[in-house]
């Protein structure tokens, strides 16, 4: 992994099923978590050729951390370079179990 990647605080909530609502909020279901994605690590199961084993895989961009509004803000990529969402400190993802 490259310091891109190292910017990931591997929280998982890209690998679900997500919509932008009316408001403009994310809502993540946990119950529709990606195939691969192991629920327990929050780790790709095949995460060195995920965007070749599921369609559905997206690659954040810096355009994707910055204005794709499916991206958490609890992301760390938008924790980082959104800084209108730097209420929540970097290294304090929430626990959302």
């Amino acid at each position: 992994m490259g310091w891109w990647d190292d910017i990931c605080d591997r929280c998982g909530r890209c690998c679900f099923e997500r919509d932008v609502d009316d408001d403009g909020d994310v809502i993540i279901d946990y119950a529709a978590p990606c195939e691969f994605l192991d629920v327990e690590t929050r780790l790709c199961t095949v995460y060195d050729h995920r965007f070749d084993a599921c369609e559905r895989c997206g690659r954040v961009t810096l355009w994707t951390a910055l204005v794709d509004p499916r991206l958490p803000e609890g992301c760390a990529y938008a924790r980082r370079l959104r800084p209108w969402h730097r209420e929540q400190p970097l290294d304090d993802a929430p626990d959302e179990s």
